[in-house]
């Protein structure tokens, strides 16, 4: 896989050079994340498709903040597809592939830092 899966550009912009808050952010991120994705995953498996939803939009700033390329657009139709609460299927393939990509993500960020 060629290039990263996220870029801190949209967090250093926000915080400015001040490295002690951006371990902070990334610390949040790597801690907090495992906890929404398996919560995501608990409810996925439940059909508690409300909380699916819930879930997706908490992750969804994260996302975006990290800007994760290939999840940005991916988490706005897992949202969607969860209020709807017609395509299972395709909210289980949702959930199982950015699942996969954040837990990619988490593990190349903590190779970084």
């Amino acid at each position: 896989m060629k290039g990263k899966l996220y870029d801190l550009g949209q967090v250093k912009m926000f915080l400015g050079d001040d490295k002690q808050q951006l371990g902070n952010m990334i610390s949040i991120f790597v801690s907090e994340t495992p906890l929404m994705i398996q919560a995501l995953n608990e409810n996925m498996q439940n059909y508690n498709l409300d909380e699916v939803r819930f879930y997706a939009h908490k992750l969804k700033s994260s996302i975006d903040l990290f800007q994760i390329n290939g999840l940005q657009q991916d988490i706005r139709v897992l949202e969607q597809l969860a209020v709807e609460k017609t395509d299972v299927p395709s909210i289980q393939k949702y959930v199982s592939d950015i699942t996969d990509t954040l837990e990619s993500v988490i593990e190349e960020i903590q190779k970084e830092v």
